[in-house]
């Protein structure tokens, strides 16, 4: 049986949402840029260049057939672990606003936090698609693949990197629901970990200030942090319809990270409600593709991995929007192919192009269509939950 054609709507969205990115990228940074550089397109010019190299990994991994992935999952994992014990390393690691969790290489800033939610994203497919029954074992199954969750997310959490880490845990864990995994084990082992996250928040006074700040935001929006104040006169100046492009007030210097974190709310500025929220459709779109081809992947390793990339996208994507509007304390997590940023951008086209070539596959030859098998044996959570009468 011949490949089947690539997912244009996945594609397609994804194209249009960075496209959408650098063209606020340039509208958001210009001045800041023009201030400390000289150059109006400084960022602009350097997301470009990232852009391209992106879209080119994006490419190749949309040809590298998904199932190698699976053959390389230890190197990868160990490749995980060294980058970020070295990254702590002074002589290895950059610090960058208080926290070393970068490379600093040549012209460019390397994340390996980024790379490591990936590797856990291939690992925990591999693991849940090849150990179906004894992963309702908790102690065969279940404690051996936390180990190594938890070895790596230690690793980010003292960089410090809570975002990071509280994101990794969110998207694994949903992996896990989706799995086989006894619930009554899940429940068991958050009962233990909740009161920990609170502890190590606790413990980092800058987490405790950011989470301070949003509660006491919702008693008084004056009372809101500088940061997340200007976002919100941002949203709420724009309206439903917005200024229009390049005229936003506050990427004059009142709104912090504008081009970064919290340049969703120059798109609200600009664009208004109707922008912003086309922004979130596109989301959606990547999110209704992810499980569609969750759900037509030749095996349980395309199924676990289509999952995990699609939630590591889209969740990212709305966490951050609920950032910006004050739903959620300041987490510091980029908007997705929207954010100016290399590294972030870099290991999304390589997630974009591991999908696409999930939707290239077509199903094993002489077996029922996936949607057909499972109706008929549903065995995990993950079926009930993508496969509907």
């Amino acid at each position: 049986m011949g490949k089947n054609k690539v997912d244009y709507l996945l594609a397609g969205s994804v194209t249009a949402l960075f496209l959408i990115g650098l063209i606020m990228v340039f509208s958001a940074s210009s001045i800041m840029a023009d201030s400390n550089f000289g150059s109006l397109t400084y960022f602009f010019r350097k997301q470009i260049i990232w852009g391209v190299v992106a879209l080119m990994v994006m490419i190749a991994f949309s040809k590298i057939n998904y199932r190698k992935l699976k053959q390389n999952k230890f190197p990868l994992m160990l490749i995980v672990t060294a980058m970020l014990l070295l990254a702590g390393l002074p002589f290895f690691g950059t610090t960058i606003k208080g926290a070393t969790r970068w490379y600093h290489l040549g012209f460019f800033n390397f994340q390996p936090s980024e790379f490591a939610k990936l590797a856990l994203i291939v690992y925990f497919a591999y693991f849940l698609s090849t150990r179906q029954e004894r992963i309702r074992d908790l102690k065969k199954g279940l404690l051996p693949l936390l180990v190594v969750l938890s070895v790596v997310l230690f690793l980010i959490v003292i960089q410090p990197d809570l975002s990071t880490t509280l994101m990794t845990m969110l998207v694994t864990g949903s992996m896990l629901l989706l799995s086989r995994v006894r619930l009554r084990h899940i429940l068991a082992i958050t009962m233990p970990v909740v009161p920990m996250a609170i502890y190590v928040m606790s413990a980092n006074s800058y987490q405790t200030k950011r989470i301070k700040d949003w509660m006491a935001a919702w008693d008084n929006p004056f009372n809101a942090a500088y940061q997340i104040k200007q976002s919100l006169i941002g949203l709420g100046r724009g309206g439903w319809f917005g200024h229009g492009l390049g005229q936003s007030k506050q990427k004059f210097f009142f709104l912090p990270d504008s081009h970064t974190d919290f340049i969703f709310s120059i798109i609200g500025e600009e664009f208004g409600y109707i922008g912003a929220s086309l922004i979130l459709i596109l989301f959606l779109i990547i999110f209704f593709r992810g499980l569609r081809l969750a759900v037509k992947a030749p095996d349980l390793f395309g199924r676990y991995l289509a999952i995990g990339i699609t939630l590591n996208i889209v969740l990212f994507a709305f966490i951050n929007a609920a950032v910006v509007s004050m739903l959620l304390p300041a987490t510091g997590l980029p908007m997705p192919f929207i954010s100016y940023g290399g590294s972030n951008l870099l290991f999304l086209g390589i997630s974009v192009g591991i999908l696409l070539n999930i939707s290239r596959q077509p199903s094993v030859s002489g077996a029922k269509q996936p949607w057909t098998r499972f109706r008929e044996n549903p065995n995990s959570m993950l079926d009930r939950v993508l496969i509907s009468d």
